[in-house]
């Protein structure tokens, strides 16, 4: 699978169905060479827009449940 194609998915934590971003960038092992994490782009609050940061949450992969035809589902982030 591509990465712009995963960049195209939601990501949903499973066990409440909340919507938690977008895929912005993935964090690579330079032992291994597989993907360790994801960088998931928060959605922005309505009075968020005006700020110009944007929040960045770091999803392991362990933590990855299933990577669906239109979703990521992940386990309960804290």
């Amino acid at each position: 699978m591509r990465f712009s194609m995963l960049q195209q998915k939601e990501v949903i934590e499973a066990g409440n169905g909340r919507f938690i971003g977008f895929v912005i960038d993935a964090e690579v092992s330079k032992e291994t060479g597989y993907v360790t994490a994801f960088l998931i782009a928060e959605p922005r609050k309505y009075l968020g827009f005006f700020k110009g940061e944007e929040s960045v949450r770091k999803v392991y992969m362990k933590d990855v449940l299933v990577v669906g035809k239109d979703v990521i589902l992940v386990k309960a982030l804290s």
